[in-house]
């Protein structure tokens, strides 16, 4: 993700970071490919190559189902066991309670 500093996924996945060691997933293995960071990283990676048509789930709590629902289909085309697409989805549900509920409506951020 470092070749998009300044976009969306960057700012929510670099803040999740700083969250998270304050809030482990207990099951978390940080050093492998299933660690929350990892999955996190590869589900931003995911929304920025494929925008969600119903809505930007870091922002818009509406969206979100809607767009896990959609990353775990696309990962079965991979033939990704159903273990690791639920340990996959737990790491994700982490990431979207750390998202919490968004603001509604959404601000009007202007930069000057």
């Amino acid at each position: 993700m470092a070749e998009r500093v300044g976009s969306e996924s960057a700012r929510s996945y670099a803040a999740f970071l700083v969250w998270l060691a304050r809030h482990p997933l207990p099951e978390d293995r940080p050093f492998g490919a299933g660690s929350v960071r990892y999955q996190v990283a590869r589900f931003c990676d995911y929304l920025d190559a494929n925008p969600w048509p119903g809505g930007d789930p870091r922002a818009d709590p509406r969206a979100r189902a809607g767009a896990l629902d959609a990353y775990q289909a696309y990962l079965g085309t991979f033939s990704v066991p159903g273990e690791s697409l639920q340990l996959i989805r737990r790491c994700l549900e982490h990431f979207y309670l750390f998202l919490g509920p968004a603001p509604w409506p959404l601000p009007t951020i202007i930069s000057r």
